[in-house]
């Protein structure tokens, strides 16, 4: 029986114009009354992700934010892991020091960024609802969750090689699109954050289902026996998986809950 149910948002749960599925609420309700708890595991923070869901939905789910650095379970955080003080200034030189590389800093305070061309602020809006320009990241007060880094040059090509040769044991890099990374503290992911839910609401792998399309999936598909990859998603992120859901511009995501965790397809 699936009693846990974990899925990434961009790519995944959300469509195309970053939308939920039409069938969403029908689908939650359903989850309520068999008392299925429903995770949203995103690299967006709190307030990128939560402004999605009704107030009534919030408070009875579960946020995996920033890949893993802090968990929200019924509305209440239960845990943070931040980018130590000085491992964020080097990290923040190694950006400044490699061409094409464009830090975005999620932390306790805010979403920050130096880029201020009208392209660049526009998708960064897609992800982040409320973020700024900023003179001098270093600036930035509070706990640092996060940085999504744009590489222009390719994020598996270019930047994350460079960023694990000298940031390895301290920083967990991970490729999240073509040209985008996150970066955290060493140690945290989805999978990571995911195995902490199922021990906290003493539930096992094998009443665990999770959804992803991308290489920051790819722990927390593993640590669930019902994984599904996108249509979509990326090739080598399907092989790792159990199943294939139909593609997020076709609610693969709740038409996967519906058939496998309540056994209806409509």
């Amino acid at each position: 029986m699936i009693r846990l149910i974990a899925s990434d948002m961009d790519g995944t749960l959300l469509n195309d114009e970053k939308k939920l599925p039409p069938d969403f609420d029908e689908v939650m309700e359903r989850l309520f009354d068999r008392n299925i708890m429903f995770a949203v595991a995103s690299g967006r923070t709190y307030s990128a992700a939560e402004h999605l869901f009704p107030k009534e939905y919030r408070d009875r789910m579960c946020f995996i934010c920033d890949n893993g650095a802090c968990t929200i379970i019924n509305g209440k955080t239960v845990n943070v892991s931040e980018i130590a003080g000085d491992v964020f200034e080097e990290l923040l030189d190694a950006c400044e020091g490699t061409a094409g590389l464009t830090p975005i800093v999620c932390a306790e305070s805010g979403v920050f960024h130096q880029r201020r061309d009208e392209d660049f602020f526009n998708e960064v809006g897609v992800y982040y609802k409320d973020h700024k320009v900023v003179e001098d990241l270093r600036e930035i007060k509070g706990t640092v969750y996060k940085l999504a880094i744009c590489d222009e040059g390719g994020a598996l090509v270019h930047g994350k090689a460079a960023l694990d040769a000298q940031f390895e044991g301290r920083l967990n890099v991970l490729v999240s699109g073509v040209k985008w990374m996150d970066v955290m503290a060493a140690g945290v992911s989805k999978g990571k954050a995911l195995k902490a839910l199922q021990e906290t609401l003493v539930i096992s792998r094998d009443e665990t289902m999770a959804f992803g399309d991308y290489f920051n999936d790819a722990d927390m598909l593993m640590a669930a026996e019902w994984s599904f990859c996108m249509e979509n998603g990326h090739e080598d992120v399907k092989k790792l998986c159990r199943f294939t859901a139909p593609d997020n511009n076709h609610s693969g995501v709740t038409r996967c809950i519906k058939r496998y965790a309540l056994d209806t397809e409509n």
